[in-house]
């Protein structure tokens, strides 16, 4: 298991995103929706990760 690089939360897929603040991260998707509301990712390219 990986964890979200946000809240902590164990999950076996995450979305690995570059943060604006925090560079390349990974995140579950619930912190995923905030931080695209919050504008914080670059829409540079979004994948999976294990």
């Amino acid at each position: 298991m990986i964890k979200c690089s946000i809240c902590g939360k164990d999950e076996n897929s995450l979305i690995r995103v570059k943060h604006r603040k925090l560079g390349t991260i990974k995140l579950c998707f619930e912190c995923w929706e905030v931080e695209i509301g919050n504008n914080n990712l670059l829409r540079d390219g979004f994948d999976c990760c294990k």
